[in-house]
């Protein structure tokens, strides 16, 4: 029967070692830094959009400025025309085209100044969304090193586990830990449990008196085991 003592301890470590596999890879500082690094993206997505929209009212700028020389050219050439022009009807459609042109100046300029309004609008906005991400950034910094800590111990923890539980395999027979682990793939929750009681720790399930005692008689060449569920059987001190 010790030799299932062993194996139980065995299986202990393997139970704390999927227990510190499970809390490694949940974490609650890898919320926190997943929530952290998605605060960064957004507020990065946020300044490149507003460094798009000054670039575009930039661009628009230039090319009003272009249309705005070009405008004065034809104003400043019709304007030399009419003072070459006699007859009263051609200095007329002059006098209409300048005004045209005019008016075309006067929206260039409009939208100039909409677009240079637009343009130190963003540029402060810019700034707050800058002093934003250098917060964030931060605070992702540290939930990456809070991170980097909780993941350190946790993995230094399930290493001592891990070296616990080859030392433990050792003084079980392979023979025997090679059937233990070939339950184990069936029944993860356990293949050995102890005896409380009448009670099967792996299916909880009672044993009837008289397989107990059938299974206490067991030769040491056999392993007793549940009826039930077919795990071996781990009987517990004074039972």
């Amino acid at each position: 029967m010790s030799e299932l003592a062993d194996l139980y301890a065995v299986q202990l470590s393997d139970i704390a070692i999927a227990q510190s596999k499970h809390r490694l890879s949940h974490l609650p500082e890898i919320e926190l830094h997943t929530s952290t690094k998605n605060d960064v993206a957004s507020i990065k997505k946020s300044l490149d959009e507003t460094a798009a929209r000054i670039a575009a009212a930039k661009k628009e700028i230039a090319d009003l400025e272009v249309a705005g020389h070009a405008n004065d050219a034809a104003i400043a050439r019709l304007n030399k025309q009419l003072k070459t022009v006699i007859a009263p009807r051609e200095a007329e459609a002059l006098q209409h085209e300048i005004a045209t042109c005019t008016q075309q100046r006067s929206q260039l300029d409009d939208r100039e100044l909409v677009l240079l309004e637009s343009v130190d609008l963003c540029e402060r906005e810019q700034e707050q969304i800058s002093l934003q991400l250098v917060h964030a950034e931060q605070l992702h910094t540290a939930a990456a090193e809070k991170l980097a800590v909780a993941q350190r111990e946790e993995n230094q923890s399930l290493e001592r586990l891990v070296q616990q539980r080859s030392a433990q395999s050792l003084v079980v027979p392979a023979s025997l830990l090679g059937t233990y682990e070939a339950k184990r793939k069936h029944r993860p929750d356990g293949a050995i449990a102890k005896l409380s009681g009448p009670t099967c720790g792996a299916c909880h399930l009672d044993i009837a008196q008289g397989e107990i005692s059938a299974l206490r008689a067991l030769p040491e060449t056999e392993r007793p085991e549940c009826p039930h569920c077919g795990c071996f059987i781990f009987f517990d001190v004074g039972y």
